[in-house]
């Protein structure tokens, strides 16, 4: 169990409380039993007082028997009785003027057995009470009964937030198609309400956003396409390569508005099978209109558990961002072992990896041709398909490393 678990510290501290109590509890019990005992032991001293007084002549038997009845006492003659209860296990005793009084119970009576200058005679409690104390055990055992259930009920309440942690858990990793509302009225419910509000207005919102890309890149086209088109009713000119240069730059803003919809998109799904990694090189080239071999590879026959379509688009954007930013345009792809390198002759990038593939970031901000989100979609799709990518420099060539 975690240790900074709320249930572990709500476990360990019912278990202080309830050491804490048992512990009170025999206190109080060792305190009521020596109370009772010691009432015991005045009562009977008192009447070993009146014996001893007898004894030493004050008074005579006639008024030590009135005395003993005032006090619920008889004299028993009853041999046999005194033999079993010298015999049986002693319940108290009390000393009076140097003289032993042994106390025994028997048969829901309690006896005294005086000393043997006294004749050893057999006193009789008429009006035994037996002051039971074990009512203290029973005080005990509610009270743990009622703790017991209130950390139960405590557990009961807070395990939901298990239940609300693994959907949350889910629905990080994208699974948009969860129920976090709750029926319950207790703050964890309240939370998890909450929670499923939000839900559902990051729904809408993740909605409205797809909508809002598939809608202004379809409506961008129809005008792109129809002023490409028109250009070539030009003659070349100025203008002619200005608007060229314009309708280009609205092409590749429209191309990467839908490559990053479409993969960062909380619905996108990885599909993994086994592929030959030429066979998706090979799209992946396609995908950039260049010729068929322009790339060169050490690659022979590998195979990969990827997405096809996605794993395409990686292998498109680390060609394109090592042709854009290289000193000859060339890419060489590398792999070595579970390696797998694009390569490309150019300047040391001046951050870290992790700057780069935070959208919108690039190596060179006079790069026209790049909206610095190549790397980001690179990063994106392969952390879906549980895999990294990682950067080196070389004496002079810059290594983007897919560890497969």
């Amino acid at each position: 169990m975690n240790k900074n678990s709320i249930l572990l510290k709500i476990t360990l501290s019912f278990l202080v409380a309830f050491f804490a109590m048992t512990a009170l509890f025999k206190i109080m019990y060792d305190h009521e039993f020596t109370s009772v005992r010691e009432n015991l032991r005045v009562h009977y001293h008192h009447v070993a007082m009146s014996v001893m007084k007898w004894r030493f002549g004050n008074g005579t038997k006639e008024q030590l028997i009135q005395d003993l009845k005032n006090q619920h006492i008889e004299i028993i003659k009853d041999p046999e009785l005194y033999d079993d209860l010298i015999m049986s296990d002693r319940f108290d005793k009390v000393h009076c003027a140097k003289g032993t009084f042994n106390i025994y119970e028997k048969d829901n009576f309690r006896y005294l057995t005086t000393p043997d200058s006294t004749g050893n005679m057999l006193l009789k409690d008429m009006e035994t009470k037996f002051e039971d104390v074990h009512y203290v055990w029973w005080l005990y055992g509610i009270f743990t009964v009622v703790l017991l259930a209130l950390f139960l009920s405590i557990a009961i309440s807070i395990y939901p937030l298990k239940n609300l942690q693994m959907k949350i858990r889910k629905f990080g990793e994208g699974d948009m198609n969860l129920d976090f509302s709750t029926s319950k009225k207790d703050e964890i419910s309240e939370v998890s309400n909450e929670f499923d509000h939000a839900v559902s207005k990051i729904k809408s919102m993740m909605n409205s956003r797809a909508i809002f890309l598939r809608n202004i890149t379809h409506e961008l086209k129809t005008p792109i396409t129809k002023g490409q088109l028109s250009l070539e009713f030009l003659e070349d000119s100025r203008t002619k390569d200005i608007l060229s240069n314009v309708f280009m730059r609205l092409t590749l803003l429209t191309r990467e508005f839908l490559q990053i919809e479409n993969v960062t998109a909380c619905d996108c799904q990885v599909t993994k099978k086994n592929y030959n990694i030429l066979d998706i090189l090979d799209n992946a080239v396609d995908l950039m209109f260049l010729e068929s071999g322009s790339i060169k590879h050490n690659i022979e026959k590998r195979n990969i558990e990827a997405d096809f379509d996605l794993m395409s688009i990686v292998f498109k954007n680390l060609i394109d961002n090592g042709i854009k930013y290289s000193d000859d345009s060339n890419v060489f792809i590398h792999i070595d072992g579970d390696s797998l390198a694009f390569c490309s002759k150019g300047k040391v990038m001046e951050h870290k990896l992790e700057y780069y593939i935070q959208p919108f970031t690039k190596c060179d901000i006079n790069m026209q041709e790049s909206f610095g989100l190549g790397l980001y979609i690179v990063y994106y799709i392969l952390d879906k398909h549980g895999l990294s990518v990682s950067y080196k420099h070389e004496d002079g060539i810059n290594y983007f490393i897919i560890q497969l």
